[in-house]
């Protein structure tokens, strides 16, 4: 294994534990605009909760897959 290989991997997991905190993010503004959309003009808030459901959850699998996956690289000296 390369050194390169490791410093690689470490990118790869926090490029998709901040993707999946911008998806978080985004998930819970799309639920909450829904439901003050759906309190105030009408049942098209409901379309954007469940999207924003949707999209909160695929946040959470992101952010736990980028949390969770660690390679742990042992140096032989």
């Amino acid at each position: 294994m390369k050194d390169s290989d490791g410093m690689l991997a470490v990118l790869q997991d926090i490029k998709e534990l901040l993707w999946g905190i911008a998806l978080l993010l985004t998930g819970g503004f799309l639920c909450l605009t829904g439901i003050i959309i759906n309190s105030t003009i009408g049942n098209w808030g409901i379309v954007l909760f469940l999207f924003g459901i949707f999209v909160f959850i695929a946040g959470v699998l992101y952010a736990y897959h980028g949390f969770s996956r660690h390679e742990v690289v042992e140096h032989q000296e």
